[in-house]
């Protein structure tokens, strides 16, 4: 017979709190992010052809850092929704089993 799992449901709760908090604090973080992509056309000096171009490659990093940045979001709000599914399947077994435990112990002769 395989062993008893035990899971700790309220564990699997306070990972799914984390995980929302981190979800949270990068999407506060976001403006900030996006804000400093936000260079003015002098920021790279007035060199003909270099500054426009520094300034499009600076550009470029600060979009491709924030599309990462978008997806590590996005990927802390799936783990934090994949712990609330975990968690409400732990609940509802156990629900279940207890259920049946009581229907067991109503049937039975006292």
């Amino acid at each position: 017979m395989p062993p008893d799992i035990d899971v700790d449901v309220q564990a699997v709760r306070r990972l799914e709190t984390a995980a929302k908090q981190v979800t949270s604090s990068l999407a506060a973080l976001e403006g900030q992010l996006a804000s400093a992509g936000d260079v003015p056309s002098g920021a790279f000096g007035h060199l003909p052809f270099a500054s426009d171009m520094l300034r499009a490659k600076y550009a470029e990093q600060v979009g491709g850092g924030l599309e990462l940045f978008a997806a590590s979001q996005a990927a802390f709000g799936r783990v934090a929704s994949a712990l609330a599914d975990t968690a409400e399947a732990y609940e509802r077994t156990e629900q279940d089993l207890d259920s049946g435990f009581k229907a067991i112990q109503a049937g039975m002769p006292g």
